[in-house]
């Protein structure tokens, strides 16, 4: 049977004597309070005093806490006193602006190929220019050309109309849209303009004349302008589209000069009528 080692009273088994009791509960009270290990934030610093513990909110929620970081936010944290969006270095610093893109590669790219494809229009409109003049002229001195067959065909019918009406038509004379350029003529001049438009009726729209020999024609020339060196002038037989001819009693082919006006024409073949 066991005993208390302090007072020798007797216990029963795994009975504890009072007296023991009593003194565990006095060393226990007698102990100081283990104080409370202070947290360390993980820069080595207190943690802010100002703020409520456990979860309160600061200030009854009026206001929004204090940065713990000596009252500073920490990096890429708002609000910094520039705008939103711009850098800052980790001591709440602005940055200076980041440099701007240069684009001079795309100057690098856009003027050769500027320069490329103003060389290839030059060298196309040195081409193609002189090309369409070319083919503008030709075009023009075969329309005159073939006006002037018409005008030499439609003279022709009106001649052969007078001579069934009895009319003289034999000889070598001239006759002009300009009746003070016409020689020689054998026969009434009115009767021959009034069958001349019937044949062809834009007769009056051109300055011309016509050779007649043995009573028929035998050459015209036809022009927008007697005396304007730019007109074209159109002939029959033609020159083709290298210019009008010149009249020729034994049928050589002379071409005009492009200087020369239907006025010098007329003489030419005046001179050579006489």
């Amino acid at each position: 049977m066991p005993y208390c080692t302090n007072c020798g009273k007797k216990l029963e088994d795994g009975e504890v004597c009072s007296c023991t009791a009593q003194t565990q509960e006095a060393a226990v009270q007698n102990e100081p309070p283990v104080q409370q290990a202070q947290q360390v934030n993980t820069n080595g610093q207190q943690p802010y005093s100002g703020a409520p513990q456990y979860g309160q909110p600061y200030n009854g929620g009026m206001q929004p806490p204090p940065y713990p970081n000596n009252g500073q936010p920490y990096p890429n944290q708002y609000p910094y006193p520039g705008p939103q969006g711009y850098q800052y270095a980790y001591d709440g610093q602005m940055l200076p602006p980041p440099p701007k893109k240069s684009k001079a590669w795309i100057l690098a790219i856009v003027i050769p190929l500027g320069i490329v494809a103003l060389m290839i229009i030059v060298i196309l409109v040195a081409i193609l220019v002189p090309a369409m003049l070319g083919y503008t002229k030709k075009s023009k001195q075969s329309t005159m050309n073939s006006r002037a067959n018409t005008i030499f065909k439609a003279a022709n019918t009106a001649v052969v109309e007078l001579d069934e009406d009895g009319a003289k038509v034999d000889g070598v004379y001239i006759i002009s849209s300009d009746q003070t350029r016409n020689t020689a003529v054998p026969f009434d001049i009115k009767e021959f303009y009034e069958l001349e438009a019937k044949y062809y009726d834009e007769i009056n729209e051109y300055d011309y004349f016509i050779v007649f020999n043995k009573g028929c024609a035998v050459y015209s020339a036809v022009s927008d302008s007697w005396d304007d060196k730019k007109s074209y002038i159109g002939s029959y037989p033609s020159g083709g589209t290298s210019g009008a001819r010149l009249y020729s009693p034994d049928g050589s082919a002379e071409t005009a000069d492009d200087k020369d006006t239907l006025a010098d024409l007329y003489r030419d073949a005046l001179n050579k009528v006489r």
